[in-house]
């Protein structure tokens, strides 16, 4: 391990780096395992706004720990996970990844001049991950130490979803953690992105790719090609317009309380609750019997994958008629719809793009599938929710008065025109929608989101109709 000064790139404080070397380490090239494929269309479509797929994060290093055992660390999970010294191309038969078994990484090591509070550290994160990485050429990991009076205080992460998807990133924090506390990892990662790949190519893994293309072919044939067909683009929004896409977040402890009530009823996850919501409001914005939606499945069903550091993640094809019922009525199927879209969610995404071609050639228009749904909780009940008595409806509708709907982003281009998605707080539900203004105007966001917390609270106390009205 070596020192050499560096530019500062993000603060004004002094900056050095430190090299970590590796070697001796399993090497070779194999073909983009499928979630690597899915994800790498996307970052390939967004081209220098590839960023938009960094995950910063943030990780506290416990008292009294050396630079010296936070380099240690990531050494660490350097040597076991080897998405963290994999480069990706495209090559003559397809996207290739290609894992180093020797070679180095850098550390910025950022002295500041007080102990930064986590919401700084995380700043600073946002802002080291804010340029895309050049994947051919460089490992898709940033790391970054923030010191104070020469000791460690923050681990800074920045994670390409190209190398890992957000269970695999949960995955190194955990094993940083045990190595920053001078633990030992229980057991070696055996199960690694190459072996992925060389799985899905034969076998039963080339089956299962199998029975969910021709899933997904059965399914696209009845579905409505776009549901928002009723909803044509805005006059006056230009397809150039840098808040064209549009991102707010409900923030509601109501929705929470009600959302945990209803799945304990209906016996299912509060993230099927949710998701039934999110399809229930769509089918009633854009007029379609049928609600259409992309999941994002995280196809980590099996011991092995679990502890694995890889982008594992593609689309699940979710189709839900709200019907005449209650909105319970509609929960209870789509637990089953959603088991059997998560069940047909990995798939080479070379061979969807022949379904899909087949499919619009057989009904003769294009399919418009732009409407996501994506938990991303990794736990499915909160951990200090208001007090509010099962059989006291009034208080529950008074909590919903604490619910505030903020923007939290905005982009010039998305490959969605209806995202809703949810991140864990503690004391309440965070539901975040991103739109395409051009069909969805940002002025009827809030009422869509209001919509999806409705369903929840009115449905937690009496029969509420699954497809709402909406103003």
């Amino acid at each position: 391990m070596s020192a050499h000064p560096a530019h500062p790139a993000h603060t004004a404080e002094p900056v050095t780096s430190l090299t970590v070397p590796f070697s001796g380490l399993r090497a070779g090239t194999a073909p983009m395992s499928w979630g690597q494929r899915a994800i790498w269309k996307s970052i390939a479509w967004l081209k220098e706004e590839a960023h938009y797929f960094n995950t910063p994060r943030v990780v506290r290093i416990p008292d009294g720990t050396t630079t010296d055992r936070a380099v240690a660390a990531i050494a660490g999970v350097l040597t076991r996970h080897e998405a963290l010294r994999t480069t990706f191309a495209d090559g003559p038969d397809g996207g290739t990844q290609t894992v180093h078994g020797e070679g180095e990484v850098t550390v910025e090591v950022h002295a500041t001049a007080a102990p930064l509070p986590e919401e700084e550290a995380a700043a600073f994160a946002r802002r080291l991950a804010a340029t895309a990485f050049r994947h051919a050429d460089e490992f898709g990991m940033r790391y970054a130490l923030l010191t104070y009076g020469g000791r460690p205080v923050w681990l800074v992460l920045v994670v390409s979803h190209q190398v890992s998807d957000f269970w695999g990133v949960r995955v190194l924090e955990r094993d940083l953690d045990v190595l920053l506390r001078g633990g030992d990892l229980e057991e070696d990662a055996a199960w690694q992105p190459l072996d992925q790949a060389r799985h899905q190519q034969e076998g039963v893994g080339a089956r299962r790719g199998r029975e969910a293309l021709a899933h997904w072919e059965r399914t696209l044939t009845s579905v409505p090609a776009s549901l928002f067909d009723a909803a044509p683009p805005e006059d006056g929004v230009a397809d150039d317009d840098p808040e064209r896409f549009v991102r707010l977040r409900l923030a509601s402890p109501a929705g929470a309380v009600a959302a945990e009530r209803l799945a304990d009823r209906c016996r299912v996850s509060t993230g099927t609750v949710l998701l039934t919501a999110a399809a229930a409001v769509l089918a009633a914005y854009t007029g379609h019997e049928q609600a259409v939606l992309l999941l994002i499945a995280g196809n980590r069903n099996e011991p092995r994958l679990k502890g694995m550091v890889g982008a594992q993640t593609e689309n699940a094809l979710f189709v839900m008629e709200p019907g005449d019922g209650t909105f319970e009525d509609a929960v209870r199927g789509g637990f089953l719809t959603a088991m059997t879209a998560y069940r047909h969610g990995e798939y080479d995404p070379v061979a969807m793009d022949e379904v899909h071609a087949r499919v619009r050639r057989a009904r003769g228009t294009d399919l418009d599938l732009s409407a996501f749904f994506n938990d991303v909780r990794m736990r499915d009940r909160w951990e200090a929710l208001p007090d509010v008595a099962p059989d006291d409806a009034a208080a529950l509708e008074e909590l919903r008065a604490r619910s505030e709907i903020s923007t939290t982003g905005t982009w010039p281009r998305q490959d969605a025109k209806y995202f809703v998605h949810t991140e864990y707080a503690p004391d309440r539900l965070h539901l975040y929608l991103m739109a395409d203004t051009h069909h969805i105007p940002r002025a009827t966001m809030p009422t869509l989101l209001r919509a999806m917390e409705t369903l929840l609270v009115a449905s937690a106390h009496g029969e509420t109709k699954a497809r709402p009205t909406l103003p």
